[in-house]
């Protein structure tokens, strides 16, 4: 219920920057990434985050963006902060999901990411971003 309740309250913070009437400014669009151990609806989130072999992203509205591969998951060392370059690069501007280690959290912050821990399925964060 709390980890429901942090989601909502970071929707809520980012949806007053996605619609401010007027502005002509070329502001990213705002992207949910979820950690996940498949590219569906129904897979897990991850419980390493760095780790996640997928990175299902998802417009603030869960409208489906891209499904993007943890290409970085064959090496031994800097999974997490590779993966989340990589998320920077894509735009993305929240991830959820499990535990971040503080490398990939400095490069998640580097890259103006929020992250939000949380457990379930990925259905249930998209739920959540529809039902905002």
């Amino acid at each position: 219920m709390r980890t429901r309740a942090i989601i909502l309250g970071i929707v809520l913070v980012l949806l007053p920057t996605m619609s401010s009437a007027g502005a002509a400014s070329p502001e990213r669009t705002e992207r949910c990434a979820i950690a996940a151990e498949g590219p569906e609806l129904t897979a897990e989130i991850t419980h390493l985050t760095g780790r996640a072999p997928f990175y299902q992203v998802y417009d603030m509205n869960g409208a489906p963006i891209e499904v993007i591969e943890n290409i970085y998951l064959a090496q031994e060392f800097n999974i997490g902060p590779q993966a989340a370059a990589l998320l920077g690069e894509k735009q993305v501007t929240l991830l959820v999901g499990g535990m971040a280690g503080p490398k990939m959290a400095d490069v998640l912050e580097e890259n103006n990411i929020r992250f939000v821990y949380r457990k379930g399925m990925v259905q249930d964060v998209v739920n959540e971003l529809k039902a905002e």
